[in-house]
């Protein structure tokens, strides 16, 4: 596990980054849970969080589009994306904007903990 394990969870259903949180520190991460892509990104110090997992589904500012603004502010932060409904072309779009994955909800814990693998591997690569 990385030295900075805080982990970045932003849905606007605030049962989900409770429970997802839940699942992320049984693994030994730290959480910080967010109702809004924009609450997020007026964190100033994004490059301390380790990973985001991010809805794709959000009013205002979904997904994509919050993967697409943490490229330009911290290039390196994987960004892992889930929905509820699959719909086409959104893997296209997730890995286009530079998502590492997306999943589908609900999701389990192996699913998590393998998607959290692939993002410690994306970190260990940019360093």
């Amino acid at each position: 596990m990385p030295f900075d394990s805080l982990i970045g969870i932003v849905d606007d259903d605030a049962d989900i980054p409770v429970a997802i949180s839940s699942l992320v520190r049984s693994l030994g991460y730290k959480a910080e849970c967010f109702h809004s892509a924009e609450q997020l990104l007026s964190r100033p110090d994004l490059r301390n969080f380790f990973c985001i997992i991010s809805d794709i589904h959000m009013p205002s500012m979904d997904g994509i589009e919050l993967t697409n603004a943490l490229g330009g502010l911290a290039r390196d932060l994987p960004v892992i994306l889930m929905t509820g409904r699959m719909e086409p072309g959104f893997e296209e779009k997730a890995y286009a904007c530079g998502a590492i994955s997306i999943v589908a909800k609900p999701f389990s814990f192996e699913d998590l903990s393998s998607n959290l693998d692939k993002a410690s591997q994306r970190r260990r690569e940019a360093v």
